[in-house]
């Protein structure tokens, strides 16, 4: 059984985009370590796939760049890399070719880079850890209550103007430079003129001043659209500082749409009174937390372990119940009139007898904001906090659920 509220929101792990003079780019996580040699210096570069997260180091120490024997050294040309050897499960340093690089070679690497290897080591173990670290501290992050001021200082942060103002001294510098640079050596010669060098700089004011007025228009349309977004999201906020029903819908839902959470989530909604919100949960499955921990020693071996079922079926309750008493303290943070969230989790179970998944319901909650702020939320079992709430719950003490008829919506 499930109940579909009138607004559904899906809240996912975010997509980080970087933006630079040069253009967008996205930072995704890569397979793998690396160090790299080139021209511009060793690089260690680290991601865990799937994770999101990638490092990259500059290691500036000099190292060998000759194939041959100095000094009764052995130097090794190009890129070497870090790998993760699954058989041997620890991280080895390879040639361009795949082939490990020998051990002297390697010796003289770990020695010349001890410190930084050792950050990548770290760092590893850091992203692979990492996503259950998020897990388990979902319901340390509870936000507290915000004034109708502290609301209204909000609505003013998210509307920004990520355009700035056009230079054309900085536009001019910019093209002359690019200018430059396209031309041949004949032609660089000839500014040396300076009836030649007249007509360059002509053209790049020229141009310069093209792309500054272009520039301009675009800024002042922004603006506008800023200045016109503040004026709504203002008005917004004192609808939900009134109480105002539609107005807290919208102001909800796009909170919750920008909201990133460790594991896809769905949440529906629906704003029964000023006082009473409902929150329909649409929890990951058991499957989809992490299987395994890790830890890299310093020899670079990699020491994976995979969590016992009763420490998976923890860390699942510890997420069901975190994400539970962090979406009320974000709804609470958001909507001042809210005094009550009844607050429903499921997931997905197969049904034996028609083979289709079936959503079955761990929990069910009545929130009090008055007892949810009193309690010192952080240091207690997310679902121990879970008896303060009336709750209707069957679970073990090793965290079996049992599927439960949730509250209705009224």
């Amino acid at each position: 059984m499930s109940f579909r509220f009138q607004k559904r929101v899906k809240i996912a792990p975010g997509l980080r985009l970087n933006i630079s003079k040069r253009g967008v780019s996205t930072s995704v996580g890569r397979r793998g370590s690396s160090i790299t040699l080139g021209r511009s210096g060793l690089y260690g570069n680290i991601g865990i796939p799937g994770s999101g997260l990638s490092y990259r180091t500059k290691l500036d120490k000099a190292i060998g760049h000759s194939s041959s024997q100095k000094n009764g050294k052995q130097d090794i040309s190009g890129a070497v890399t870090l790998n993760f050897d699954k058989e041997s499960q620890s991280l080895v340093f390879v040639d361009e070719e795949g082939q490990r690089v020998p051990p002297a070679i390697e010796r003289e690497i770990k020695r010349d880079f001890q410190d930084d290897i050792q950050r990548i080591y770290d760092q590893k173990e850091e992203e692979i850890n990492s996503h259950t670290k998020q897990l388990l501290n979902l319901h340390k992050e509870i936000l507290h209550e915000r004034s109708p001021d502290e609301l209204r200082e909000l609505a003013r942060k998210t509307v920004t103007l990520d355009v700035q103002k056009p230079n054309n001294k900085e536009i001019y510098e910019e093209l002359k430079v690019e200018f430059e640079e396209n031309l041949s050596f004949l032609e660089r010669l000839s500014l040396l003129l300076p009836k030649k060098r007249n007509l360059f700089i002509e053209k790049v004011k020229s141009e310069a001043n093209q792309q500054y007025e272009h520039e301009l228009k675009l800024y002042e349309q922004a603006k506008e659209e800023y200045e016109e977004a503040k004026l709504k999201r203002s008005a917004k906020v004192e609808r939900v500082i009134s109480g105002d029903i539609g107005g807290m819908e919208l102001w909800l839902e796009s909170f919750l749409a920008m909201l990133d959470f460790p594991l896809d989530t769905n949440v529906s909604f629906e704003i029964i009174t000023p006082n009473t919100v409902y929150l329909d949960v649409d929890l990951p499955q058991m499957e989809e937390i992490p299987l395994t921990k890790a830890e890299i020693l310093k020899s670079g071996k990699v020491k994976i372990q995979k969590k016992s079922q009763r420490e998976l079926r923890e860390h699942y309750a510890i997420m069901v119940g975190g994400t539970a008493l962090y979406l009320c303290s974000y709804v609470f943070s958001l909507l001042p009139t809210c005094e009550t969230i009844i607050i429903s989790g499921y997931t997905q179970v197969k049904n034996k007898t028609t083979g289709h998944l079936d959503d079955y319901y761990l929990y069910s909650l009545k929130v009090d904001k008055s007892v949810f702020y009193s309690l010192n939320i952080s240091e207690v079992h997310p679902i121990s906090a879970f008896e303060n709430f009336q709750p209707i719950m069957n679970t073990t003490k090793t965290f079996i659920f049992r599927e439960i008829t949730p509250y209705e919506p009224v």
